[in-house]
């Protein structure tokens, strides 16, 4: 397998900053271990509550720190979970999902359209999986398959994926007939972070795999 030195310049959080808008609801103590619906409000869950299952349709939804709740989804909004939240999911259509510092989500996160950031510390059980949008893990742990179509990968600081990274190939058929309106995505692994599964590539990836850096068996199905 061919490895690129890292780049000088690495992708940072800051380029992964997510938009969460404007919390109008605010959860409350009577709320603890109830299950929290709504549809045109974005969810807030006060520090150290314990609620149930979180959902709502166009609003944002949001964990504050050291907060414990079920499934966390919406359908047109971001989701943001502080440090030390402990979530069995967190899923969103539209929109980006941005995980703090030694959070811990029993399952998967997944979005379509939007990027995943995850800091220092936290630990996703299941997949990681976004459509439209970069993944930018940082000293952090995946238990399953990392996977998007249409955005960059970076993993920083001892960031470790148990499962596979798979680039798929989902570019509109516009992309494809008109290639110089598309840049190749870019996958960076620096020296400390690891796939313990394989990388699939199914489209034109731009490497930068430390040398250093643990890896699995890279599959180009392109």
């Amino acid at each position: 397998m061919t490895r690129l030195q890292s780049p000088s310049r690495l992708i940072t959080p800051v380029a992964l900053l997510i938009g969460l808008g404007c919390y109008v609801f605010t959860a409350s103590a009577d709320a603890t271990e109830e299950d929290i619906s709504r549809v045109n409000r974005s969810i807030s869950i006060a520090a150290g509550l314990t609620v149930g299952d979180v959902s709502t349709v166009n609003g944002g939804i949001r964990l504050s720190a050291a907060a414990i709740a079920g499934e966390v989804h919406t359908v047109n909004g971001s989701i943001e979970l502080g440090a030390r939240a402990r979530v069995d999911s967190a899923e969103t259509v539209n929109g980006g999902i941005g995980i703090g510092e030694e959070v811990i989500v029993n399952g998967a996160v997944s979005t379509v359209n939007g990027n995943i950031a995850v800091n220092a510390g936290s630990e996703i059980e299941r997949n990681i999986e976004t459509i439209n949008g970069e993944i930018l893990l940082e000293n952090s742990r995946i238990g399953g398959d990392l996977e998007t179509a249409n955005g960059d990968v970076t993993l920083l600081q001892g960031a470790t994926v148990e499962g596979d990274i798979i680039i798929a190939d989902q570019r509109g058929w516009w992309n494809k007939l008109f290639s110089g309106n598309s840049r190749p995505l870019k996958l960076v692994i620096d020296e400390k972070s690891s796939v313990k599964g394989r990388i699939h590539l199914y489209r034109e990836v731009e490497l930068h795999i430390d040398p250093a850096a643990e890896v699995g068996e890279l599959i180009e199905h392109f």
